[in-house]
């Protein structure tokens, strides 16, 4: 069956490649799912703010564990709805904290019960458990029983050792959001994840889990560069939040199995002003079967031994030029991956999107304060116009009308940007 192959760009200076992507998603869970509005509300106005297209369903209730989902006759109903990209199963907050040997008769059963159902459905779904949280104080409710329960990090270790259980037994992924909430708690504990119960998500704390969500999904340089953020969440809480939840991913990729997560990583090599000479890796699953890709008429197949080998990935390379009909600046180019008896596929348009006049960098037409103090672009006089604001991989970051001697970038982080005036480029740096 033919899924949707996850696709995380890396755009480039001059041009980007353009995607947009639809997946589908089901949460299986309880409050800690649907808190806020709801990871999923929130991990969809992410993709969305990308350009991309998730549809959500969720079937949640308060306190409920998979033992529940499995004795509801629409648990099942639900999961045979469609064929999912991916779902997601949440545990009762505090069953998966409790001793091992309770565990394995009061979750993994029902856990394998649900991934199983899953998978007669569509075996190419993939399944991801949502690893929570301990409770900001421990769970002092069942300490007495229990003393790797009387504070926070013992019960957010038995919460990390039962769910990346399950995610090894079921051959499915353990998506870390406990562990990037553990990151936070640590290194930025001005941040407030917890409801005052000391148990439910804040905003942050919901904010965080969809970025986890997104990382595993979509990749975490897509994260790292995500322009939604809710309201009441300011720059620097959000920056911090994205650090925590890509942190967590990319320490955890192997002992949380996000191996099993199948996408496609494109990275631009390096690049001439011709399209038609632009190299790009491509970066898959280590596993996989073969990759097809094609365009133009022309077809090339990607085998294991044709691909260099990292810890994580498969790589191979190509060039847009491979695709150009008389180096035309568009190109429709299908990838489709095969691995396990699946098959993942999408089909996009590769295109040039020039940042007009960029080489034209700090002309003498125009002084300004470089590197930018003090959150503001200081010209040397007035000056009239339509303004955008790029990231240096061709992100536009804002955009306005300035007619003064001076543009407002104090919601920018330190880094390299790109400035275009009325059709003249210019580079400055954020301190």
């Amino acid at each position: 069956m033919k899924k949707v192959l996850v696709i995380i760009v890396s755009f480039v200076l001059l041009s980007s490649l353009c995607f947009a992507q639809t997946k589908s998603i089901l949460f299986i869970g309880n409050s800690y799912t649907y808190y806020n509005g709801g990871v999923d509300a929130m991990l969809k106005n992410i993709a969305l703010a990308e350009g991309d297209t998730l549809y959500t369903e969720s079937l949640t209730a308060g306190g409920a564990s998979f033992s529940t989902f499995c004795n509801n006759s629409e648990t099942f109903n639900r999961i045979r709805s469609r064929a999912w990209d991916y779902v997601v199963l949440q545990e009762q907050s505090q069953l998966p904290s409790f001793p091992p040997s309770q565990v394995e008769t009061g979750c993994y059963p029902y856990a394998k019960r649900l991934c199983d159902s899953i998978r007669a459905n569509d075996s190419c779904t993939q399944i991801l458990f949502f690893m929570t949280w301990g409770r900001e104080n421990g769970d002092q409710s069942n300490c007495a029983n229990y003393p790797p329960l009387c504070t926070y990090d013992g019960m957010q270790q038995r919460l990390r050792e039962s769910y990346v259980q399950m995610a090894d037994d079921n051959n499915a992924i353990a998506v870390p959001v406990g562990l990037a909430w553990k990151y936070v708690r640590d290194n930025y504990p001005e941040i407030d994840l917890y409801q005052s119960d000391e148990s439910h998500p804040s905003l942050a704390g919901t904010y965080l889990a969809a970025l986890t969500f997104c990382s595993v999904i979509y990749g975490y340089d897509y994260v790292s560069e995500i322009s939604y953020c809710p309201e009441n969440i300011d720059f620097n809480t959000r920056r911090d939040l994205i650090i925590g939840a890509v942190g967590a991913v990319s320490r955890n990729w192997a002992e949380c199995n996000i191996n099993e997560s199948l996408f496609v990583h494109f990275e631009s090599l390096w690049l001439t002003k011709a399209i038609g000479a632009e190299y790009m890796s491509v970066h898959v699953p280590a596993d996989f079967d073969s990759c097809v890709y094609s365009g133009n008429g022309v077809t090339y197949t990607v085998l294991p031994e044709d691909v260099g080998y990292s810890t994580y990935y498969s790589t191979f390379y190509f060039t847009v030029e491979d695709f150009l009909a008389d180096q035309d600046d568009t190109v429709d180019i299908c990838f489709t991956l095969y691995r396990r008896e699946c098959s993942y596929s999408l089909c996009e348009e590769f295109y040039y999107c020039v940042l007009g006049g960029i080489n034209n960098v700090q002309s003498e037409n125009l002084s300004f304060t470089n590197p930018v103090a003090n959150g503001k672009i200081q010209f040397g006089m007035d000056v009239v116009g339509d303004y955008e604001i790029y990231s240096m991989d061709g992100r536009l970051l804002v955009s306005g009308w300035v007619s003064g001697s001076e543009i407002d970038v104090s919601q920018l982080k330190h880094g390299m940007y790109l400035l275009r005036i009325n059709g003249i480029g210019y580079k400055f740096a954020v301190e």
